[in-house]
């Protein structure tokens, strides 16, 4: 029997646009402006494309690259 592992972090980048969930649970969408941190740890600064206002949002609120 193989065990497989999966290190499933996506590292996200500058200028990436992305659908991520805000404090409020609710899908947003906007643009990766700066990370700070690795791994799972890693914490982004998003721009977001209604509001125009930047939400810091972790790596496990993305949910997918645009």
């Amino acid at each position: 029997m193989i065990a497989l592992t999966c290190s499933c972090t996506m590292a996200y980048r500058k200028g990436q646009h992305v659908e991520y969930r805000d404090q409020q649970d609710e899908l947003q969408r906007g643009e990766i402006r700066s990370a700070e941190g690795s791994g799972a740890q890693t914490r982004y600064a998003v721009q977001n494309e209604a509001t125009l206002r930047e939400d810091k949002v972790s790596e496990n609120q993305i949910e997918r690259e645009l």
